[in-house]
């Protein structure tokens, strides 16, 4: 009987190509009111960097992403219009309309946030938008997946709102109470470049990942700096509305978040020297094994040790064969 400790670092030792899910990625970005120059050049430069991570790095086509910024005049290439309640609803409108039903859909918050001790508010030019009026927004794509990233100050507040089954809520705060303005915002763009974000090696950054690198980013920068943090970021993706600020199988939360990544089918492909059929098919059962493993991990403290051990060892033996079959596939 082959030990699962051998297995397991047997696994370990295999090459990992991944092939992505056959999801269709949307992106809606969204700058603030900036207030002053110094701001308008910063969420300018967070709002730009971010289109071109989704069009270069994930491979989104350009058609769908949505950005919207204060000034559109900065670049009509890249700007889709200006950052009012007006043209945001306009914008959740089309994505509604075209994002399919089994499409995956970023909306980024950037820039200034307030709460008004009733409501989440996001700056715009003009009225701004409330955190009820994006729980309209969002509830509108029904079962297609979201993750909602704010970015801004007081967004901790939108994990209570905000939180759904099937949904990814990322805030740079951990409450409506932490109202300093924030970093986290670079530090996650920073993370879809940043091959150290990549703690899998699997050539993809997945949400769980992204939130990680920057929220320990945020951590190290505050304490670079001397100053007390006034930012705390957190997560929330099991619908209990309760963001956390470390996910793991303890506390439930990062499992949906650590499958989903914007990589577009495309880059993947690119990585495994063609999709023949037979590649795509163990492509897929490599991801449905991988999610498989996930799943089990969250379930470990409530299963018996004698029937976690097992089960993962099977997955993981069919997970090591499977990488072994797509080697030898791509070497025909």
């Amino acid at each position: 009987m082959i030990r699962f400790t051998s297995i397991l670092a047997g696994f370990l030792l295999l090459p990992v190509q991944p092939i992505a899910a056959q999801t269709s990625n949307y992106a809606l970005i969204v700058s603030s009111a900036s207030g002053n120059s110094e701001f308008k050049e910063k969420f300018w430069n967070w709002s730009s960097q971010m289109m071109q991570v989704l069009k270069d790095e994930m491979r989104i086509p350009r058609e769908n992403i949505v950005l919207l910024t204060e000034d559109p005049s900065q670049n009509a290439a890249l700007v889709n219009g200006k950052a009012t309640k007006a043209e945001l609803a306009k914008a959740f409108d089309g994505l509604v309309a075209k994002v399919p039903a089994d499409g995956r859909l970023l909306v980024l918050l950037i820039g200034h946030g307030s709460f008004d001790g009733i409501d989440y508010k996001f700056n715009l030019v003009g009225p701004d938008a409330t955190g009820t009026e994006f729980q309209n927004w969002l509830d509108r794509f029904e079962k297609r997946q979201v993750v909602l990233v704010s970015s801004t100050p007081c967004s901790g507040v939108l994990t209570k709102t905000l939180s759904r089954s099937g949904r990814i809520v990322i805030t740079a705060t951990k409450s409506e109470f932490e109202s300093n303005d924030t970093i986290f915002g670079q530090f996650f763009i920073d993370a879809f470049k940043n091959k150290a974000a990549d703690t899998d090696k699997n050539s993809e950054v997945s949400m769980l990942e992204a939130y990680l690198y920057a929220a320990q980013r945020v951590e190290a920068w505050y304490k670079e700096q001397g100053r007390l943090a006034t930012e705390h970021p957190l997560l929330e993706d099991s619908g209990d509305a309760k963001g956390v600020a470390r996910p793991s199988p303890a506390n439930g939360e990062g499992l949906l978040a650590a499958k989903v990544s914007l990589h577009a089918p495309s880059t993947a492909l690119a990585t495994t020297g063609g999709a023949s059929p037979e590649l795509q098919a163990l492509g897929a059962e490599k991801q449905r094994l991988e999610g498989a493993i996930q799943d089990l991990k969250y379930k470990k403290a409530t299963l018996p040790e004698a029937e976690y051990n097992p089960q993962m060892e099977s997955l993981l033996i069919q997970l090591a064969q499977t990488n072994q079959k797509m080697n030898a596939a791509r070497k025909k």
